[in-house]
């Protein structure tokens, strides 16, 4: 469900979003879990930064008002529950909802839904008269607080010993009204308060969906996101514009569901096929002939099957190595998740790929051209789907073979793929976060403050509290002051990595002596906390910003009730307090650090070194 229940008539100003096609939602949910999504600044400190930032904008239970006139229900557009949930991001909005993967039957969700929408106002109500007795706001949002403790609640009474208990998918169905797409990150992360320390490697679920113009569908598999669902600790989901963006989205569906088994039955459709090699993607006998050709439209049936979000993976009795290879100079090694090349029984491998795709057997296809072998799959493996590799031309024809056409269908092995890196980079990482960071593909790019970058500079000095390093909070004509100061240098840092890009997310002034470089003022958004994006914007500066090669490196560092993190980076570099002095020093006369995780590129007139790689 989502807050209808603090939406504002008076700041919706445009007309409501009407369809203007059909649409034919998801019908055959047989359970679904209780959610309550709402609206979430990226750099939230509240209840503190209602007080301190000038962008807050209260919402009638004070807090903070990060979609344009909150959530509207609109009810032109079909849904389970009759009506779509109507967004207008602003900057540095997200969509949260605190997890739970506890399956409760339709009815239920709706009927706890329709009664959250009915209480929520009567608590904080009751809430609001609290506030006058005690001063503190936080009684004024009594629903919120609640409904998040439900959550965590009922998720943890999840049995971790019964695979029915757990949701199928995590389904998303949204309308997009606007003309262009919308690209927006889906993350799925422990608690924050489950993360204790500064440099580690949690589980998470993190991939980039585009919302084309009109309707949108997602199904997530279980498969994609149970490291996080499933490790017994509380997490939260979040949906976020991509890079600062705005977006404006009508969302159906947004839930963890499961679906009726009858429906399911019904469809019969096929979710994988797995292909023998020789004589089957290809003519000829790899290990006696290297000289083996592609089937004729082999290609075509893979990339129709792909297109349709259909996931292909191979059992063949081969030499791995040689067999990969092979595929690899054919161009279509890509398409296989998991594949099995070795001498054991084919219906081995075919198990292992089900489930490492966590995957029913009953939705698998196996092909091979060996009567011998579809026998050995058929009678280990009945409820397998076994064909004759002569029939692998007619596979497109065959309506088991349908799949999708929807814009998720083309992504699904993307899904499936970003999983498979995920964890194999958690096995070859295992603790060492300092690799696992050098291998997201950071990079940070600077450049000096223009006038262009001053509405999202005093949103960043506004909001910033968590890796705010000097505490301050500047006033409107106090910014303007230091904004046109034009004996400091002020840097503009943005962010991207291998998920998409951040947008802006710091900014810094710096001032530069005969023996010491000091940095008077530094903050960064919590969205890049971790990525050890301080200690490449430092040894840029010492490296490419230091001509009279100082030999200290002095921040304005002052400690508040919200910027721990920022205080545990520096003591991480080595920081240290001088006696009877502001701020914290770092001796530079050596490199600050000898790895290179970030690639920094600097396009300010007073660097040393254009692009360079940290």
């Amino acid at each position: 469900m989502f807050e209808f229940y603090v939406y504002e008539k008076i700041f919706h100003r445009q007309p409501p979003s009407m369809p203007q096609q059909a649409y034919q939602h998801v019908r055959h949910i047989e359970k679904m879990s209780f959610l309550v999504w709402g609206e979430h600044c990226v750099e939230c400190a509240a209840p503190f930064c209602y007080q301190t930032c000038e962008l807050y904008q209260g919402r009638p239970d004070r807090r903070c008002r990060r979609f344009a006139f909150g959530v509207f229900k609109n009810k032109s557009f079909p849904s389970l529950r009759g009506h779509g949930a109507e967004v207008v991001f602003k900057k540095w909005a997200q969509l949260s909802a605190r997890g739970n993967t506890s399956m409760e039957s339709v009815h239920s969700i709706k009927w706890r839904e329709r009664l959250t929408e009915f209480g929520a106002p009567i608590l904080n109500t009751l809430g609001s008269l609290a506030y006058r007795l005690t001063s503190d706001i936080r009684w004024n949002y009594t629903s919120f607080v609640l409904l998040e403790r439900l959550a965590r609640r009922l998720h943890r009474r999840v049995s971790s010993s019964s695979a029915t208990q757990w949701p199928n998918a995590f389904l998303l169905e949204v309308y997009n009204p606007t003309h262009e797409p919308i690209r927006m990150q889906l993350a799925m992360r422990l608690a924050k308060s489950k993360q204790s320390k500064l440099l580690q490697i949690t589980p998470s679920f993190v991939t980039t969906v585009t919302f084309l113009p009109g309707y949108t569908r997602y199904e997530f598999e279980r498969r994609l996101f149970q490291a996080v669902t499933e490790c017994g600790l509380p997490f939260d989901i979040g949906l976020t514009p991509e890079a600062d963006g705005s977006a404006s989205l009508v969302f159906l569906t947004a839930d963890f569901v499961r679906y009726k088994k009858e429906a399911v039955a019904q469809q019969k459709t096929l979710k994988c096929v797995v292909f023998d090699l020789d004589n089957t993607i290809w003519d000829g006998v790899l290990v006696e002939n290297d000289n083996v050709r592609l089937k004729a439209n082999i290609i075509d049936v893979l990339k129709e099957l792909d297109e349709r979000g259909i996931l292909l993976s191979i059992a063949s009795k081969n030499t791995p190595e040689l067999a990969w290879r092979q595929l690899e100079e054919f161009g279509i090694a890509e398409y296989f998740l998991y594949p099995q090349i070795s001498w054991t029984p084919k219906s081995q491998g075919v198990k292992a790929i089900a489930e490492r795709l966590n995957l029913g057997l009953d939705t698998f296809c196996f092909i091979d051209d060996n009567p011998f072998e579809l026998e050995e799959i058929s009678h280990a493996l009945p409820m397998v789907t076994c064909i004759d590799a002569t029939a692998i031309a007619r596979l497109l024809e065959d309506p088991r073979f349908k799949g999708s056409q929807s814009n998720e269908a083309k992504q699904r092995r993307r899904f499936y793929q970003e999983a498979i890196t995920r964890e194999e980079k958690q096995a070859t990482f295992g603790s060492d976060y300092l690799d696992f960071l050098a291998d997201c593909q950071i990079q940070l790019d600077l450049s000096t403050y223009t006038d262009s970058d001053r509405e999202r500079i005093s949103e960043l000095v506004q909001r910033t509290n968590q890796l705010n390093f000097s505490g301050r909070k500047y006033t409107t004509p106090e910014l303007v002051t230091i904004l046109e100061d034009r004996t400091a240098e002020k840097f503009v840092l943005k962010c991207s990595d291998r998920y998409g890009g951040y947008g802006t997310v710091g900014f810094g002034i710096v001032r530069r002596g005969a023996d010491e470089i000091r940095i008077e003022d530094f903050m960064l958004s919590c969205r890049i906390q971790g990525k050890l994006i301080e200690q490449a914007f430092f040894q840029h500066l010492q490296e490419h910003h230091n001509q009279n090669r100082a030999s200290r490196l002095w921040i304005n560092f002052c400690e508040t009730a919200r910027n721990k993190p920022a205080q545990q980076v520096l003591e991480t570099l080595h920081f240290q307090k001088e006696e009877g002095a502001p701020g914290l020093l770092l001796n530079i006369s050596s490199p600050i650090s000898d790895r290179r995780l970030i690639e920094v590129k600097c396009s300010s007139e007073f660097c040393a070194g254009c692009v360079q790689a940290r």
